[in-house]
């Protein structure tokens, strides 16, 4: 048997999931953020930096000496702590002659980010930082992303003039190295607070659901009480009323189920003794008629015979003695006969397997109709074919007509009685009502028309159930009732509907 999911671990894990793809995204923003930051900050200081040490290095030239030196970067080394940004001067030859990060210790209040995090970083910051057409070789250095730019000497040469910055001659190039180790570690602590306190929140976020939900969902433990209740037979169950609209419901069409359920039971129990009770009725009758008209019919044959045996062994016998004892004993013969005709009518209409469903319900509105002698006229109106009928459905419409009949004549002083029976082949079921003019005085089983000794209308609507239809009764304008019945045309191995 498949196992359900509990609500509270399910939600649960779903704002769990739902909180990892947001820190997700936050992270990716914050990595996002950084790299943008530091794009602008080494393009801006790359050209401001540039700017200084080539005037720095312009003041070093003079008359007609070239003494070109190395600038001196020591007032960068507290704006290289700063901002992460190194500062790297590279002479005519390539050759690296200062650099402002030399001195600078390793940061020890961050720790170091993960190789794949470093690598992550570095990569993001080569994708966004463009280093330009004349960068510098890495020298050794530690990894990072360098953002270059010339040095020039824009006073001619021999002349002790400014005269306009241009032509300028090459002394050197100065690079802006972002530190990627540095900020890698920067972020990744960064990175590791914000997800910590997310773990954090999301730990007590879960807790609260958690007691939230089993709070909420406690009357459904009155619910599955209720139903265990009902599966051990206590049909008295009902559920109280609860605050949450939605269990409320539930509580309400449970106890509307029980009620109907208790009152379908008592009906079954009701109808169970009814059965038990028509049953030895019936046991009780045929004894009867067993015993009274056929004991005494085989009592007098026995007789009768005697007689014939003993004017038979008279010499010479007397055949008016012996005519007037075969005569009696054929007259009784032919009583027992029509009782037994009657008996069986009873138990299995005559001719229903024979000659079909319609001419048995022909015969029985015509006999009805002959016994009425006028005073109620009984009519049949048949559409449809009805030769395949399945006799299960056939013997059931005959005793429900029967009963219809039975109960029209002998409780409601009707004068006309109707009985109409269709198959109609697009739902693929059959329809009967069957509808008099007689006094009814209740819409549903009224009495004392439900008073029969019999099954009565209940008996109906059960076999109708037990055909898997469905019957409806209807009192009729001015006076009268109808009873609609569908049933399905066809049925399973097991007596329902197909």
């Amino acid at each position: 048997m498949k196992r359900g999911t509990n609500l509270k671990l399910t939600l649960m894990l779903r704002i769990t999931l739902l909180a990892v793809a947001i820190g997700v995204l936050a992270s990716a923003g914050l990595i996002w953020r950084t790299t943008t930051r530091l794009q602008a900050e080494a393009v801006r200081n790359a050209d401001l930096v540039s700017r200084l040490i080539t005037d720095q290095m312009s003041r070093q030239l003079s008359g007609l000496e070239l003494n070109i030196g190395k600038p001196d970067l020591a007032r960068f080394a507290e704006f290289s702590e700063v901002t992460r940004l190194c500062v790297q001067y590279f002479d005519l030859e390539g050759t690296l002659s200062a650099n402002s990060c030399q001195q600078a210790p390793p940061p020890q209040a961050e720790a170091e980010a993960p190789a794949w995090f470093r690598e992550l970083i570095r990569y993001t910051l080569n994708r966004r930082i463009d280093r330009g057409a004349e960068s510098a070789t890495d020298s050794g250095e530690s990894p990072g992303v360098k953002v270059g730019r010339r040095v020039l000497w824009y006073q001619p040469y021999g002349v002790g003039l400014d005269v306009g910055r241009a032509p300028g001659l090459k002394m050197g190039e100065v690079l802006i190295r972002v530190d990627a180790d540095r900020e890698s570690a920067a972020v990744w602590n960064e990175i590791t607070r914000l997800l910590m306190w997310a773990v954090l929140a999301l730990l007590a976020f879960n807790v609260l659901i958690y007691f939230s939900i089993s709070r909420a969902l406690r009357p459904a433990a009155a619910v599955l009480d209720g139903l265990g209740k009902l599966e051990r037979g206590d049909l008295d169950a009902r559920l109280p009323a609860f605050e949450l609209i939605e269990f409320d419901r539930i509580g309400s069409v449970f106890n509307a189920m029980a009620g109907n359920l208790k009152q379908k039971t008592r009906e079954q129990q009701r109808l169970a003794q009814m059965l038990l009770t028509v049953q030895e009725g019936e046991r009780r009758r045929l004894a009867r008629e067993l015993h009274d008209e056929f004991g005494q019919s085989l009592a007098s044959i026995s007789a009768e015979a005697a007689c014939v045996v003993n004017e038979a062994g008279r010499s010479p016998p007397q055949p008016d003695a012996l005519r007037a004892s075969g005569q009696t004993v054929l007259r009784t013969v032919s009583g027992m006969m029509e009782s037994l005709h009657g008996i069986l009518r009873q138990l299995r209409p005559v001719g229903l397997d024979e000659y079909g469903l319609i001419a048995g319900l022909d015969k029985l509105v015509r006999m009805w109709d002959a016994q009425a002698r006028g005073r109620c006229s009984y009519r049949l109106e048949v559409s449809g074919d009805f030769a395949d009928v399945p006799d299960d459905i056939a013997i059931n419409l005959y005793r429900i007509v029967q009963e219809c009949l039975t109960n029209a004549a002998k409780h409601s002083g009707a004068t006309t009685v109707d009985v109409q029976l269709e198959r109609r082949t697009a739902s693929d079921d059959i329809r009967l009502r069957v509808s008099d003019d007689g006094v009814v005085r209740g819409p549903d089983l009224p009495t004392p028309r439900g008073k029969s000794g019999g099954f009565g209308l209940i008996g109906v609507k059960e076999r109708v159930i037990a055909l898997g239809g469905r019957v409806q009764l209807s009192a009729r304008e001015p006076q009268g009732l109808a009873v609609d019945i569908v049933v399905p045309w066809q049925l399973t191995d097991g007596g329902t509907p197909a």
